[in-house]
């Protein structure tokens, strides 16, 4: 299995996020969103809610600024249309990924090295043995 060798923990931070939104269920993206969210600043999550309402229906469009209202639109543009939140969450991509993985409920919900501190994701893995 290839692994990229990140060179910064922001590309750590993402790389770790890609897998989460691919993996994970509707219901636990939700609850990581809505906690990487809330530690954004106003600011971020002004900008994050002019970025989700600019790419979808009116009728999806966030009411307000607060996390559980952006977490909602942010887990339905992803799970309606998977890997387009990368690219709608731009500049804010980084600090979003970085919230994720260093949230207490991406580390329960996704075990193993995939979230949380330390080179897990990347040196723990031997290519070459067996998977038995």
């Amino acid at each position: 299995m290839f692994r990229k060798h990140c060179s910064s923990p922001d590309e750590e931070a993402v790389e770790r996020y890609e897998f989460v939104l691919a993996t994970g269920q509707q219901d636990q993206l939700l609850q990581v969103h809505t906690e990487a969210f809330a530690a954004l600043t106003d600011e971020q999550r002004a900008d994050l809610r002019t970025r989700l309402a600019a790419n979808v229906d009116e009728a999806d469009r966030p009411v307000d600024d607060r996390p559980e209202s952006l977490a909602r639109v942010a887990t339905d543009v992803e799970v309606t249309r998977p890997g387009s939140l990368e690219r709608v969450l731009g500049p804010l991509l980084p600090a979003i990924a970085a919230s994720v993985m260093a949230s207490p409920v991406a580390i329960a919900l996704f075990p193993y090295g995939y979230a949380g501190s330390g080179s897990v994701w990347q040196d723990d893995a031997d290519d070459d043995s067996p998977l038995l």
